[in-house]
C-alpha cells in the first residue's frame, strides 16, 4: 500500500509539473486589451501537485505491517 501511494504521488507530480509547463508554454499572458488569458492548466496542476504531495505524506506516515 505505501508503495502504491507512493508512485500515485510522484506521478500526481510530474503531472502537476507538466500541467504547469503547458500553462507557462502555451496559455499564460495578457492580451494588448487587458485581459487575462488563463487555461483549465494552472488550476489542474495546483489540484494534483496537492493530490502528490497528499499522497506522499501518507505514505511515509503509515506504519508497515509485519
Amino acid at each position: 500500500m505505501k508503495q502504491m501511494l507512493r508512485t500515485l504521488g510522484l506521478v500526481a507530480l510530474v503531472f502537476a509539473a507538466a500541467s504547469w509547463l503547458a500553462e507557462r508554454t502555451f496559455y499564460s499572458g495578457v492580451e494588448i486589451t487587458g485581459v487575462l488569458q488563463e487555461s483549465f492548466f494552472l488550476p489542474l496542476s495546483f489540484i494534483l501537485g496537492a493530490v502528490g504531495l497528499i499522497c506522499l505524506a501518507m505514505s511515509f506516515l503509515m506504519k508497515a505491517k509485519r
